[in-house]
Parts: structure tokens; C-alpha cells; sequence
């Protein structure tokens, strides 16, 4: 399970590194076009839109799995051993519940925008490529928190759990 984590990380950060590299280039690209050159190109602000997309949503997990997303913290901090693992597993579930019914209306949509065959403006690119952001990022959200959740309830199980330094463990 831990190779696959892993592979799912390698991916996530050729992703972003590619979508950051595309997006910078056809920013860059599009200053020095409309400053110099002054030709139409209309693309480059599309791609770069839609690197920034793939970036934002792929991002948004790897937020969830590092634990550096913004949350609040007020409730669950104030509990300490099982009381407060059972709220954060609870917290968990939530997100799973939240993430599979956004996962199942972005394959809906992608389904739709291929059998319409709807495609961007400039680029003339299927919108089906700049939607299907929704369907990898929420299907990699899905797995990692659905493999992250049973490792929190295995946890729970084990009998150290009742130590205040409950809250160090759950960051790492």
C-alpha cells in the first residue's frame, strides 16, 4: 500500500511540475507576445488557465494528505486520546462523503461534455481534458482519504492512543 501512496505522490508531482512549467511558459510567452510581437494568441491564455486549474485541484489533495490545508481546529483541539481520534475519523468521513458525490458529478460531466463534444474557444480543445481536473484530483482525494481514514481507525484500536500527545501524532 505504502508503493502505491508513493507512486500516487511521483504522479501528483509530475503533474504539478508540468502544469506549473506550461503555465509559466505560456504566461511568460504572452506578456512578451502582447509587449513585442503583438500576435494573436489566444491559446496561450487558455492553457495557462487550464494548467492553473490542474495545479489548484491536484494541489487540494496533496493539502489534504500533507495536512497543510487550512482548517479550523477549535473543536478538536479541545479533546485529547480516542475522543479526539473519533472526531477527526468522524471529520474524515465527512470529506469521503463530500468528495465521492463531487468525484460522481465530475464523471457526469466529463460523460456529458464528450457526448456533446463541447470544445474551447481558442485552443479548440475538448472541454472534457480541462473537466476531467475534477475527476483525477477528487479520485485521488477519494483513495488517499479512504486509505488515510482505515489507518486512522486501525489506530484507534491500539491502546497508546489515550496519550495527550495524541495531537503531534495526527500531524505526521
Amino acid at each position: 500500500m505504502k508503493k502505491l501512496l508513493n507512486g500516487l505522490t511521483s504522479v501528483e508531482n509530475v503533474i504539478m511540475v508540468a502544469a506549473f512549467a506550461i503555465m509559466v511558459i505560456c504566461t511568460f510567452t504572452q506578456v512578451l507576445n502582447r509587449n513585442f510581437f503583438k500576435l494573436s494568441m489566444p491559446w496561450l491564455d487558455e492553457a495557462s488557465t487550464y494548467s492553473m486549474i490542474f495545479m489548484a485541484l491536484i494541489g487540494t489533495e496533496v493539502g489534504l494528505r500533507d495536512g497543510t490545508q487550512i482548517s479550523v481546529t477549535a473543536v478538536v483541539d479541545k479533546f485529547y486520546g480516542r475522543t479526539r481520534q473519533v472526531i477527526m475519523i468522524v471529520a474524515k468521513i465527512v470529506l469521503l462523503v463530500f468528495s465521492v458525490s463531487v468525484l460522481i458529478s465530475s464523471i457526469k460531466l466529463v460523460g456529458l461534455q464528450l457526448a456533446t463534444g463541447q470544445t474551447s474557444s481558442a485552443m479548440g480543445l475538448p472541454m472534457a481534458v480541462p473537466y476531467s481536473a475534477l475527476v483525477i484530483s477528487f479520485a485521488m482525494i477519494v483513495f488517499v482519504q479512504t486509505i488515510t481514514t482505515i489507518k486512522m481507525i486501525v489506530r484507534l484500536k491500539d491502546p497508546n492512543v489515550d496519550t495527550p500527545d495524541t495531537r503531534e501524532e495526527s500531524a505526521a
